[in-house]
Parts: C-alpha cells; structure tokens; sequence
C-alpha cells in the first residue's frame, strides 16, 4: 500500500470527462432549443430522451435536430456509462480516502517555514519527534515503514512515505523552507547521500546526523553535516559519569532503582 501519492492523473481524467459530457450535454440542450423553438424543459427532455433512451415520447422537426438526436442516440449511452464507471471506480477504490488525505497533507507540509526534518523514526527518532512534539515545534518525518507512517498520520503527524535518500522525497518535505534535517537512519552510507542530497537543495540547512562509525563521522563532517551524535558514545559517557562522579543523571533515558519502586 503506498501513501505517496505519486499522479493525479485518474482525477484529471475525470474532470476531463466530466467537462466533455457537461459541455455535450448543455450545447445540446441548446442547439434543439434554438433548432425547435421549444422550450427549455422540453430541449432537455428530448436531450436525455436520445442520450439514455427514456422515450418520453417528444420527437423533433428539424432535420439538424435529428441528426444530433441520432448521434446522442448512438454515443449518448457509452458516454453516460463511462462517466458512471469511472465514480463509481473511484468511489469504491481502496485508497481515494488516502489519497486525499495524502493532498491534505503535502498541502501542509508547503505551507510549512523553518521547520525540522527527521529522516528516520525508529528509536532514535522517535525520541526527537516526541521532543519536538513537546516544545511545539513543526516538523515533518520521512520514512520508509508505511506502518509508521500510517501511525504518525493517524496522530497528526506530518509524514511521508518514502526513502531519504531520494532528492525527490527530500523536496516533498519542503527541505528548501527548512532550517534543519536531522538523519537518524542507522546506515551511514545512506546518511551521507541524504546530507549530499539535502545540500543540493538546500546549502544553507544546518543538518545533524546520527553516526556509528567514527570513520564515517569525518565524511559527514566533509559532505556537510553540522553536528554528529554518536548514541553509543553518548550512553557511554552517561555511564561514566555516573560511576565518576557517583551520582545518576535525572535524564529520561536513564531510569534508577528509585525510579522503579
């Protein structure tokens, strides 16, 4: 099931259709009114008469008008019935829900401004969602598991389904309006197209990535990244601290034995 919502071309299509059927429809209704010198309800009748075969019973004088009665006699029917299959096609389709969802919300995220945002919401990324989330700061999430993503939205969450990595996703994030990218993608061969991407872009984005290998670390620096965390390194250091100086840090992530009783 994708979310991206990648063409509107079954939409255009159908006002397309829907345009051409209005338009033969109403320029019919004229051109018998005009021909018979009846009037309006009457042209409409002897319209719907010829284009579904209702057989009200009128019939017309003009030899023009019996030749557009013919022709929306013979090609009335098969207009009507594709303009009916197309909605209910439509209408009956898994994801047309979705699909306007999804406008809902890339109309959102364009309408966004110096916002964040984060590649990646496993639980690194969660964390900084949350925190972002907390101190009411806009952002939007890019991410590849459409179960996350089903998630995020369903809790008003602005995020799109798809690959970092892609220029493409990176714009529908409305990267070029915003002031930081944060990449918590686990994979540092992939964080470093997404800084290069993301610096195509947008050169003046200030971008924090996450790291695990202090080789990779100097790349990133090299290729554009701003600040670079190292969780491992981090938690490490938590710990550290923690025996050094015998005390426990009151962070969320650490949890004590007090904490638990």
């Amino acid at each position: 099931m994708e979310f991206d919502f990648k063409s509107h071309k079954p939409v255009i299509s159908f006002k397309i259709a829907f345009f051409i059927i209005m338009s033969v429809f109403f320029l019919s209704i004229l051109l018998v009114k005009r021909l018979e010198g009846i009037g309006w309800l009457d042209s409409y009748l002897l319209v719907i008469d010829s284009m579904t075969h209702a057989h009200f019973g009128g019939y017309p004088t003009n030899n023009t008008t019996k030749l557009l009665m013919s022709f929306l006699t013979i090609f009335g029917v098969g207009v009507l019935v594709y303009a009916i299959s197309f909605i209910t096609e439509m209408l009956v389709s898994e994801d047309i829900l979705e699909k306007m969802g999804v406008r809902g919300i890339n109309k959102k995220i364009n309408n966004l401004s110096n916002h964040i945002i984060v590649c990646g919401y496993g639980r690194v990324g969660s964390v900084v969602g949350e925190e972002l989330l907390r101190n009411n700061i806009p952002f939007v999430v890019i991410e590849n598991n459409e179960e996350i993503v089903k998630k995020l939205r369903d809790s008003n969450v602005l995020a799109i389904y798809g690959d970092a990595t892609s220029s493409d996703i990176l714009r529908k994030s409305a990267i070029d309006k915003a002031n930081f990218l944060v990449t918590v993608l686990g994979d540092d061969s992939e964080t470093i197209v997404v800084i290069l991407a993301a610096k195509e872009i947008n050169p003046k984005i200030r971008i924090i990535v996450r790291a695990s290998s202090e080789n990779m670390s100097h790349r990133m620096f090299q290729v554009g990244a701003e600040r670079i965390i190292s969780p491992e390194y981090v938690g490490g250091l938590e710990i550290a601290e923690s025996i050094l100086h015998k005390h426990i840090s009151k962070s969320k992530g650490i949890v004590t034995k007090e904490d638990m009783e």
